[in-house]
């Protein structure tokens, strides 16, 4: 037994694999495994200490290693990006551990050391630092550049500005090809015998010519230039009409309107005679070329060069090489000056204003439709940003400079004013007493600031509230204020964003629907017809209502002594003076010294005018005043009502220093006005409207006008 036990032993012990891992049991008739797994495993198996090991403790081992592979190459990549940020000299050009990249410019070495990605702080606003801005202006500087995506911007206004070198070049190529620059169509090679312009003798020999036709234009002014046949083939244009065409089709792409008949030889020639100069409709083509097809600049424009976000192209030698336009070319440029540091922290203050009270896109939409125009405003060169195309501010310039240098006078902005109309107050015309230092003017219905400027120029140290229900007519003002008036002028101007409502009960605010129309600034409403609507560019806005009181206790500045009345209040508010007016308390309305205005009960449609009741208080209350007693038709409701007398203005031939002013009814003052009366309150339903339904609706249009 002992010597069969010793046997089994040996057996035991000879059949005992050298190693656990070297025993595997294999399919019948499968090869040798060489999957990645299997491979890796038999290196292993190579290493003395890692062969005793089980798999599953190898496993364990090979995830260990990979996870401090991770964590090393992490760590490494940060150190890099840190030494990277911190390499100052070379940040524009550095390179980092791993490669060479070029460092963002917008992104500063400090935060660069956060060891934040780069992602990650382009997402937070790019942390750019503006040298010469302070930590407060620098965020709203950041914010401009977010919201106006001023980096798109300049590459779109690199575009435009190429385009407009190329229209240059192009246009110098086809008038020295054609001698249009000496008013004449070619050179003598061009032309045959004769040459219209410097080659040949002229337009006015009247000897044949080879431009297809058989003769040119004579002393006589013939029109025999554009003859039909003779020795040569075609109509006698072939030439011209090519170089004409290709202006012509250049010109419309561009969208350049105004443009000639080019049919017509008379029209057509004037254009070629004057090369680039002449005037199509008011559109000076070649005398300011950038404002026919060059680079147009836009508030969206002066916002970013305000955050420093911008450059302005430039023409330079390289730009302008092979023409001799470089005197003609115009570099775009903004009147306003962003060099001063009072504008442009006055802008970035404002668009801080404007981004709490304004929603982003009605911001946005108004900063692209506005530019930047040269204005006389009464001897006063002004550059003022409006909407293109806007006739209510044309108006306002018409009313307001009105007689000066002798132009044509004005009541309202499409009224040329006649004689029974020529002892009106007017703005620059207004009697001392109340005008000049510790006086308040208030402007219900500013629109775009044009009449507070004014006042501004011609009345040094007056306080001036200028109220606007409409944010983008606000926001336009407010551009036109702080880039026309200088900063001591500025001190006295407050502009308000709110509609003057009344008091509903103890609370002091309300809202109403209004529409506003770049095409028509002046006239913000809430009545306009809901046809006339244009949904592409109108804007229909949802506008706060304060009491005057209110307003006035939050504009009132320092400058003036408490309880100050009101000197002079210009009501042009398209119907707000049916909530003002009433509202205001007997002591209040008595104190004002001036009203100025219209009325306008004549122009809201039935369905939306205010109750006959209220229409009857305001009128009464404002035909007291001159200039509503001489000029508003419903006035004439109160023939009787005495009406404050007419004081010396300042600067008006009106003169009663020898004799008390004469106190007068509406009757005696209105004159003429009141002809007809009777029909018109029938027509306007002045006496028939029963409540303020209509009125207070919270529509910014009339459905209908009857």
């Amino acid at each position: 037994n002992q010597t069969s036990q010793n046997k089994q032993v040996d057996i035991m012990v000879s059949i005992r694999p050298t190693s656990q891992s070297n025993f595997r049991l294999r399919r019948k008739g499968s090869g040798p495994n060489t999957s990645l797994l299997s491979t890796i495993n038999n290196s292993l198996n190579n290493i003395t200490y890692l062969s005793r090991l089980s798999p599953i403790d190898r496993l364990l081992l090979l995830f260990g290693v990979s996870l401090l592979a991770i964590v090393s190459f992490s760590y490494i990549f940060l150190i890099s990006n840190v030494f990277s940020a911190s390499s100052t000299g070379t940040a524009a050009n550095g390179s980092s551990f791993f490669g060479s990249g070029v460092t963002d410019p917008r992104l500063s070495s400090a935060l660069l050391q956060t060891g934040l990605s780069k992602e990650a702080l382009l997402r937070r606003g790019g942390g750019k630092r503006i040298s010469h801005l302070d930590s407060e202006e620098n965020a709203v500087a950041l914010d401009i550049i977010s919201v106006l995506e001023c980096d798109a911007l300049q590459e779109e206004l690199e575009r435009d500005w190429k385009g407009y070198l190329d229209g240059v070049k192009l246009d110098e190529e086809e008038r020295n090809k054609w001698g249009a620059l000496d008013g004449g169509m070619g050179d003598e090679a061009e032309g045959g015998d004769t040459a219209f312009g410097a080659g040949g003798p002229g337009w006015d020999d009247g000897v044949p010519n080879n431009f297809g036709g058989n003769s040119g234009m004579n002393n006589n002014n013939n029109m025999d230039r554009w003859s039909e046949g003779g020795e040569g083939h075609g109509d006698g244009n072939e030439r011209l009409d090519d170089f004409v065409n290709r202006r012509r089709r250049r010109l419309m792409d561009e969208g350049i309107g105004g443009l000639p008949d080019f049919d017509d030889p008379h029209e057509t020639m004037d254009m070629m005679d004057d090369g680039v100069q002449g005037e199509w409709n008011g559109n000076t083509y070649g005398s300011d070329l950038s404002d026919q097809y060059g680079v147009k600049l836009t508030a969206r424009h002066l916002f970013c060069l305000a955050a420093d976000a911008l450059v302005l192209p430039k023409a330079d030698a390289a730009s302008t090489a092979g023409t001799s336009s470089a005197s003609k070319i115009n570099n775009p440029s903004i009147h306003c000056d962003m060099s001063t540091f009072e504008i442009r922290e006055s802008l970035l203050n404002l668009w801080s204003s404007a981004r709490s009270q304004m929603p982003v896109e009605v911001i946005t939409k108004t900063l692209r439709l506005v530019t930047e125009q040269k204005e006389s405003l009464r001897g006063n060169e002004v550059y003022i940003w409006h909407p293109k195309d806007d006739e209510g501010t044309k108006g306002m310039l018409r009313v307001l400079n009105s007689g000066f240098e002798g132009r044509e006078v004005y009541n309202f902005d499409t009224e040329p004013a006649d004689q029974s109309h020529d002892d009106l107050y007017r703005f620059w015309d207004l009697p001392p007493k109340f005008v000049g230092p510790n006086k308040l003017f208030v402007d219900v219905g500013s629109a775009l600031g044009l009449t507070s400027m004014l006042m501004a120029y011609t009345y040094p140290g007056t306080t001036i509230v200028s109220i606007e229900p409409a944010s983008p007519s606000w926001l336009i003002q407010n551009i036109n204020y702080r880039c026309n008036l200088s900063h001591e002028k500025l001190q006295y101007v407050h502009p308000i964003l709110a509609g003057v409502g009344t008091k509903h009960h103890d609370d002091s605010d309300s809202m109403m629907k209004m529409t506003w129309k770049p095409s028509l600034t002046t006239a913000t409403r809430s009545w306009s017809p809901e046809k006339e609507f244009d949904f592409a560019k109108d804007i229909e806005l949802t506008v706060h209502l304060r009491t005057l009181r209110a307003i006035l206790a939050e504009a009132t500045p320092d400058d003036l002594p408490l309880g100050t009345p009101i000197s002079v209040l210009n009501l042009d508010c398209e119907g707000c003076e049916y909530n003002l007016i009433p509202s205001m308390h007997d002591t209040t309305f008595n104190s004002i010294g001036i009203i100025m205005g219209r009325t306008n009960w004549g122009y809201i449609p039935k369905i939306k005018k205010p109750s006959s009741d209220r229409a009857k208080t305001t009128h009464q209350r404002v035909c007291a005043h001159y200039n509503f007693a001489k000029r508003c038709k419903e006035c004439c409701d109160f023939p009787d009502l005495a009406v404050k007398p007419r004081l010396k203005s300042g600067n008006s031939d009106f003169d009663e220093a020898n004799s008390e002013p004469v106190q007068k009814t509406v009757a005696e003052v209105a004159g003429s006005l009141c002809d007809g009366f009777d029909e018109w309150a029938r027509d306007s339903k002045l006496h028939d409207i029963p409540d303020d339904y209509g009125w207070n609706e919270m529509s910014a249009f009339a459905a209908f006008a009857d």
